[in-house]
């Protein structure tokens, strides 16, 4: 007789606008591990800003967590998260993270959780999809630690598999995918950069963007002997990808929020305060 364990949920949003240009969520649908907290929509960046929490522990071997949210009318929808993501100890299987994103109709969408913390000997999978249409803009935003750094665990885990598929106007722009596993060198990377290294990433798709990154240099001056930071530009013209590594978790939060207003001051857009609560 087999058995499977694990929690079999997640979240599934819409959103809308209505006709002052307030965005609202026409549909919404959670289970656990995720639970949605009230929505706040921000007068200054005109956004819903919607916070995704996990009551339960984090994940754990067998857990399967969805999260879907789609976009129409013109709305703006920053998604976050009050805290860290916990990957847990596993002595065996794995858990799962599927991830879809779909931005119509000239919306935006940031969607930019806490840290995702691998612990010792967790495996996880994570799977995310994104279609943003012609006149639609995307922030994605990425953020990694290999361990509990504050209690000395770092590169213990046992692999974290991350693969991102991206569309714009139905044509492929991005297809990454890698696999980090400590026990080969696949994290020498990281490794030899920082002992203890905070990865960040910023996925930004805009009709604005398609010719330069306005503030490239500027996010490129923030290097230091704490911070590697890079950008390339996406296949087809249609936006950046803007990678990081700091050293120390003060030059990482300082480092993703300059990088971040930056990004919001080449998209004409005021960021959103985050209300994590």
């Amino acid at each position: 007789m087999s058995h499977n364990f694990g929690l079999n949920g997640g979240v599934h949003l819409q959103s809308r606008s209505k006709q002052d240009g307030l965005t609202y969520l026409s549909n919404q649908r959670f289970s656990p591990p995720v639970h949605l907290s009230k929505p706040y929509f921000d007068e200054e960046s005109r956004s819903l800003l919607v916070n995704l929490s996990c009551p339960t522990a984090g994940l754990l071997s067998g857990d399967k967590m969805l999260c879907d949210i789609e976009l129409f009318q013109s709305s703006s929808m920053v998604v976050t998260t009050p805290g860290a993501t916990r990957s847990h100890f596993m002595r065996k299987g794995l858990a799962q993270v599927n991830q879809y994103f779909r931005v119509n109709d000239q919306s935006f969408l940031e969607f930019n959780p806490g840290s995702l913390i691998l612990q010792g000997s967790t495996n996880l999978e994570q799977n995310t999809s994104v279609e943003v249409s012609e006149n639609a803009e995307i922030l994605y935003v990425e953020k990694i630690l290999p361990g509990r750094i504050a209690h000395g665990e770092s590169f213990q885990f046992k692999k974290f598999s991350n693969h991102l598929r991206i569309r714009k106007n139905k044509k492929l722009v991005l297809l990454e995918s890698f696999s980090l596993d400590p026990s080969n060198d696949s994290v020498h990377a990281w490794r030899n950069a920082f002992p203890s290294p905070f990865y960040g990433c910023f996925y930004i798709l805009s009709s604005k963007l398609k010719n330069d990154l306005p503030t490239r240099q500027k996010i490129h001056g923030l290097k230091s002997n704490n911070l590697l930071v890079g950008s390339s530009k996406i296949h087809g013209s249609v936006g950046w990808v803007v990678k990081l590594l700091a050293g120390d978790p003060f030059e990482f939060r300082k480092a993703m929020k300059t990088i971040r207003e930056l990004l919001y001051d080449d998209l004409g857009r005021t960021p959103t305060a985050f209300r994590r609560y």
